[in-house]
């Protein structure tokens, strides 16, 4: 489930400033003064700055819709407890189906206060995962699309082929996506992605199509190319935009309907973006397929 605080730590990419806060008797005091701060109708910035610090804006900002605060209040009220992290350090638990609030109390010398910069490692984390899960999502959506398109001769010349690209020219089906029409024909990747489709960056990742696969793939090294038409297979990378940011695994996947990953490192995006083929040997593993199931 997504969460208010959380949705807008999510987008926190610049050092945290030194910031002043209250230390409270207990965690238990702390989580009920941040929930008093977020208020019954607006929130308080006076008591935030109490509770969060100086830097509370960068966590609650003033444009956050008040029906996400409102759902993470409410979960609060429906459930909430304090549990241990280690020694003098807790986290907050909130909602009959337990999420932890991401942003972890300290205990220092004059009490307990909410550790800011351990939470924006974690929320960093989460946004990551998140990310590479509708990444592998993604790919999985790819496949799909894939078989469907070739389900149909796209251009009448006699012959069942794979799109070598996402998005089709204007006034053609030669792509995986295409804006409605008249003919009635649905674009196989409309029903998946909508309006938006992964050129550039898609949560967080950017997309290659590949139009061959090395001697690791099954069946061994070919290209999916016969003449003009990939009619043969299809395979595709997908890396993190941003190494560390959005995403830390790369992924890969062709018409065996199997996603590999693997950690190209911070300079995966030249690795990815000459990629030639689909070839998932010993340094890939396969993704299990419970990842697919959220986050």
């Amino acid at each position: 489930m997504r969460h208010p605080i959380l949705l807008s730590l999510l987008a926190l990419a610049l050092p945290l400033p030194a910031l002043a806060q209250q230390a409270f008797p207990a965690p238990e005091d702390a989580a009920q003064a941040l929930v008093d701060a977020l208020g019954t109708d607006r929130a308080d910035p006076a008591r935030l700055e109490t509770v969060l610090g100086k830097g509370w804006k960068d966590y609650v900002p003033a444009d956050v819709e008040r029906s996400d605060v409102q759902a993470f209040l409410d979960r609060y009220r429906e459930r909430h407890a304090i549990e241990a992290a280690g020694a003098d350090r807790a986290v907050l638990s909130v909602g009959t189906d337990p999420w932890t609030f991401p942003v972890p109390l300290a205990k220092g010398a004059s009490g307990w206060s909410f550790d800011l910069k351990a939470g924006a490692e974690e929320i960093r984390a989460r946004a990551i995962g998140r990310n590479e899960l509708a990444a592998i999502d993604s790919a999985l959506a790819y496949h799909d699309a894939q078989v469907e398109y070739a389900s149909v001769d796209r251009d009448g010349d006699g012959v069942l082929e794979y799109a070598q690209k996402f998005v089709s020219t204007d006034g053609r089906h030669d792509g995986l996506y295409w804006a409605e029409d008249d003919d009635g024909h649905i674009s196989p990747l409309g029903p998946l992605f909508g309006d938006a489709t992964p050129q550039g960056d898609w949560h967080g990742y950017r997309f290659r199509i590949l139009a061959a696969q090395g001697p690791s793939a099954p069946g061994g090294a070919y290209g999916y190319r016969l003449g003009e038409d990939m009619s043969r297979g299809f395979a595709l990378v997908a890396w993190p935009a941003k190494y560390g940011e959005t995403g830390i695994k790369s992924f890969i996947v062709s018409h065996d309907g199997e996603v590999f990953q693997k950690d190209l490192g911070p300079r995966g995006d030249q690795a990815a973006s000459a990629m030639e083929r689909f070839d998932p040997d010993d340094s890939w593993t396969t993704v299990p397929s419970r990842a697919t199931a959220g986050n």
